[in-house]
């Protein structure tokens, strides 16, 4: 072979050579690419997991409501997320959870579906992602108490029938910085968020339905227990006074043997409403026993309970009860005992005690009145001047 035939020869290897580095180097170069998206995707999913496990092991949602929410900023890489919800009430979208939102914009912020991009994705239930929110017109940022750049993703919080009840909110201050894996990603995140709250929700329904009495909806005896001792704890640590009252249908068998139970039913709860109806907020009403109710007036004294359970006594009086067809009931009345801490004894079950008496010793008096003092601890042997 010629040196020329030879000389093309090797240059033809080392062609070869060279284009065989150059495909490695490009395969080492993809393999490195894999390599990372690998790592990313690993992380990724590890991050869903983490965020999974803690969702629904150890945190419930009325801890995210707090400001405590920077382990999952941190988990997944954001500084700034908001969980607005639904109130069935009102149908508004409220922020229930936040990170990197200022107090007052938490506070405030009120968004009607549809308006703004939260209520658009909550009312059409589609994800939205803006890459420069200074280009869309229904950005508000909160009602514009803090307005800024960068991008937003607001993908809707759905329950098992794909219906909307929440949005969850993600900016990042540069645009265009969410990437596709990201909003597959967050969209995820919106799930598990999701189902924490369907779960929360769905807990907190029973734990209501488990203290809460069925037919009148008010709380029933177990929960009027519990909120006693907690609300007498709290009047002692403070020195504040409370009252209670409790409260008892007069002769409510005879209703019943003559309409029926299920007129007794209606009249159980048209009382409830009359009396829930003359409260105030921070006292507590709950049903007590059969034809019996209980209320825990809140930093009130015996002479304001006495002059409470009087205009609840009056107000029933002149209440004109009706059966289900519209037709005038049996006249109803109420005899109500009246007790208050400290004056009545320094425990719970001394002042719950004091007020049953003097329920009884109402009732042994002729009913229909409010009985505060008890003369002696045989409530039938006291005298009918002590009543009210």
């Amino acid at each position: 072979m010629g040196d020329a035939a030879m000389k093309n020869q090797n240059n033809g290897e080392l062609e070869a050579l060279r284009a065989e580095v150059a495909r490695l180097r490009e395969r080492v170069e993809d393999l490195q690419n894999e390599k990372e998206e690998l790592t990313e995707r690993t992380l990724e999913l590890f991050s869903l997991f983490e965020l999974t496990s803690a969702l629904t092991t150890n945190v419930r949602f009325d801890q995210l409501s707090s400001d405590s929410m920077d382990w999952i900023g941190d988990l997944l890489g954001i500084e700034q997320f908001s969980i607005l919800l639904q109130d069935p009430t009102d149908k508004r979208l409220y922020i229930r959870a936040a990170l990197g939102i200022p107090q007052q914009a938490r506070e405030q912020c009120v968004i009607t579906p549809p308006e703004g991009v939260a209520g658009h994705v909550f009312s059409t239930g589609e994800a939205m992602y803006i890459p420069d929110v200074t280009n869309e017109p229904r950005y508000l940022y909160y009602k514009g108490l803090n307005p800024q750049g960068g991008s937003l993703l607001s993908v809707p919080l759905v329950d098992d029938d794909l219906v909307a009840f929440g949005v969850l909110n993600i900016s990042k201050p540069e645009p265009n910085a969410f990437s596709d894996r990201d909003l597959a990603l967050f969209a995820t995140v919106a799930l598990h968020v999701g189902n924490l709250v369907l779960n929360y929700t769905s807990y907190r329904r029973m734990q209501e339905l488990s203290l809460t009495d069925e037919l009148t909806q008010a709380a029933n005896r177990r929960a009027f227990f519990e909120t006693l001792e907690r609300e007498h704890e709290r009047h002692r640590r403070y020195g504040k006074n409370y009252s209670l009252l409790l409260i008892d249908i007069d002769y409510f068998k005879r209703y019943n043997d003559r309409h029926g139970h299920l007129e007794g039913d209606l009249a159980l709860r048209r009382m409830s409403e009359i009396i829930c109806g003359r409260l105030r907020k921070p006292d507590f009403f709950a049903r007590y026993g059969g034809e019996e109710f209980a209320v825990i007036a809140s930093q009130t004294d015996r002479e304001e309970a006495r002059a409470l359970a009087e205009s609840l006594r009056k107000k029933v009086e002149r209440t004109k009860f009706k059966l289900t067809n519209g037709q005038p009931a049996s006249e109803l009345s109420i005899t109500i005992g009246v007790a208050a801490y400290p004056d009545h004894g320094d425990r719970a079950i001394d002042v719950l005690d004091r007020a049953d008496k003097a329920l009884y010793f109402g009732k042994s008096r002729g009913r229909n009145i409010v009985s505060v003092d008890v003369p002696c601890e045989d409530p039938f042997a006291a005298s009918p001047k002590e009543t009210v």
